[in-house]
């Protein structure tokens, strides 16, 4: 025999002593709703019909647990074969076109921040060779506390009058090869006031500057010209930037 539930109209088969243990009342394996099973008996499968409602009238009755029983599915509620392979492949290319987007946007993210990441330790190397792959520029890590003025020295032009000539030796002690540093030099007076100051940058105190590193351990001879800024200027002083 069959019945139906009256809330989801899924299709259950039962025997007569299920029915007389549960007194008629059942719970839907589908909804969880509890319905009278009398009311929707039948001898005979439904084909896409309703089940004629029978109405059976009977005392209403206290129960602590209905009967769950077993769910025969109708065919009509079965997804067809070939819409399960369509919904399989198309949550197949969304994980694809999601991963794919994932990855762009990893990319993005490294490419954005590709000049700190060369410059650190753990990261650099893996950079640097996408960057290589790829032809993108990344700015040398730099560290200009590793950078060492050597030698000093100051004399007047031997051939422009108020002009002074510094000469100067740097080397960089980092383990890297690093850019040239911009040099300022500034004179003062004996209070400490500074009287002229000027900053170089490399293009000015090298040739063919452009991309050129400091080599590590390599000293670098340097020649400055800078204005005389008088007799009251006793000292003067480097800084890398």
């Amino acid at each position: 025999m069959y019945t139906q539930c009256n809330h989801c109209n899924a299709i259950f088969r039962v025997t007569m002593k299920e029915l007389t243990a549960a007194q008629g009342l059942l719970r839907c394996g589908e909804c969880d709703n509890i319905f009278d099973a009398m009311k929707n008996l039948s001898q005979t499968l439904p084909e896409e019909r309703r089940f004629a409602q029978k109405l059976v009238k009977m005392a209403p009755v206290e129960i602590q647990e209905p009967t769950t029983i077993e769910h025969t599915t109708p065919k009509s509620k079965r997804l067809p074969q070939d819409l399960k392979h369509k919904l399989s492949n198309a949550r197949y290319f969304i994980s694809i076109i999601v991963g794919i987007l994932a990855l762009l946007l990893l990319l993005q993210v490294l490419y954005s921040n590709r000049h700190w990441l060369a410059q650190q330790p753990i990261t650099s190397p893996i950079i640097r060779q996408l960057c290589t792959l790829v032809d993108c520029d990344i700015t040398p890590y730099r560290d200009i506390r590793k950078i060492r003025l050597l030698s000093r020295n100051v004399y007047s032009h031997p051939n422009t009058p108020k002009v002074l000539t510094i000469s100067a030796s740097i080397q960089n002690e980092a383990t890297f090869p690093q850019p040239y540093p911009l040099i300022e030099i500034s004179f003062l007076d004996k209070n400490n006031k500074v009287l002229a100051l000027r900053r170089f940058p490399p293009e000015e105190y090298l040739q063919n500057s452009k991309g050129k590193l400091m080599s590590t351990g390599i000293p670098d001879e340097l020649l400055l010209n800078i204005t005389d800024p008088g007799d009251e200027a006793i000292r003067f002083q480097f800084r890398f930037m």
